[in-house]
């Protein structure tokens, strides 16, 4: 059987409490390879692949000239190779923005079929990483969050069955929306349709979450993002927010206070078990409360896994 007829038949659940294990359809991995891969991604990302070489995996975003996120990955060794994890949906985006810059360097980026993601969320076993951190089991790939405890397993098509069914043991089985409800829980976002070229990677908190690094040298639209770093402050920041309105927001869109004034913009959203939540860009001093257009979202301020640091 193969891997998209066994998933088939697998009951999956819209959403779960921890620990479950979601099938993430919704992202997909581009391969890059070439003796100058490393290299190349380093002046075309935010993160630092230093760290990546070091059994590490980091959220980066590759920017405009101005410093706003047009596609963000996921980034992980995988022998000579790099894997980038994506939003499936932006697959072509990535290439493309990735290819724009490549002259003669020798890389190339292909999306690479033959690989299934996979994510855990709570009481993850022994086999696990460090947070952070990547390992390669007989499972797969695993990438495992830098402040909780998720994490991503990248595994072959030929083993995907057998893994998915080693890892479901004592958990709820979901699909993509149980993995957005994931990111959410661990306050980690990335550039999805309809919300590229909007953000810094600061807004997103990847100074928090190691996507950027401001010492790693040139990439393109590092000054920019170096000057509001060294130079500025920050207004707004990624914040979570929890919502009971029957609604599903999209990535990018605009959200709007009780005065009718534009409050932020939604990075992610999910349906959860105690209703809705979501990742929204949002000024310091805001209590949460939100519309869209005219209808309220009966929204509060959620908790992220880590402290946000504003300057004052």
């Amino acid at each position: 059987m193969s891997w998209s007829d066994f998933i088939a038949t697998q009951t999956l659940a819209d959403s779960a409490k921890a620990p479950y294990l979601s099938h993430c359809d919704h992202l997909t991995v581009i391969r890059a390879h070439g003796e100058e891969a490393g290299h190349y991604l380093q002046g075309q990302v935010s993160c630092d692949l230093r760290e990546v070489d070091k059994q590490g995996h980091r959220t980066g975003m590759h920017l405009t000239l101005k410093g706003r996120g047009l596609v963000s990955v996921r980034i992980t060794r995988d022998g000579d190779d790099y894997l980038l994890l994506c939003p499936a949906d932006l697959s072509e985006a990535v290439i493309k923005a990735l290819m724009k810059y490549r002259l003669r360097a020798k890389v190339e980026f292909n999306v690479d079929q033959d690989l299934v993601v996979l994510g855990l969320a709570g009481d993850l076993p022994a086999q696990a990483p460090n947070h952070g951190d990547s390992a390669e089991t007989d499972q797969g790939l695993w990438l495992r969050y830098p402040f909780t405890d998720h994490a991503l397993v990248i595994v072959k098509q030929s083993n995907a069955e057998q893994a998915w069914q080693s890892l479901a043991t004592g958990r709820t089985t979901t699909g993509a929306n149980g993995w957005l409800q994931a990111d959410i829980d661990a306050g980690e976002g990335m550039v999805y349709p309809g919300a590229e070229d909007l953000f810094l990677p600061q807004v997103l908190n990847y100074d928090v979450t190691a996507g950027v690094n401001f010492k790693k040298g040139c990439y393109t639209g590092q000054e920019v993002v170096a000057r509001m770093h060294f130079k500025g402050k920050l207004k707004q920041r990624m914040q979570r927010i929890n919502y009971s309105a029957d609604v599903d927001l999209t990535p990018g869109e605009t959200l709007r206070d009780s005065n009718g004034k534009a409050a932020g913009e939604v990075v992610s959203a999910a349906r959860t078990p105690q209703g809705r939540a979501a990742l929204v860009i949002l000024r310091r001093d805001t209590d949460g409360v939100l519309f869209r257009e005219e209808q309220p979202l009966e929204s509060e301020l959620g908790a992220l896994p880590y402290s946000l640091p504003w300057k004052e």
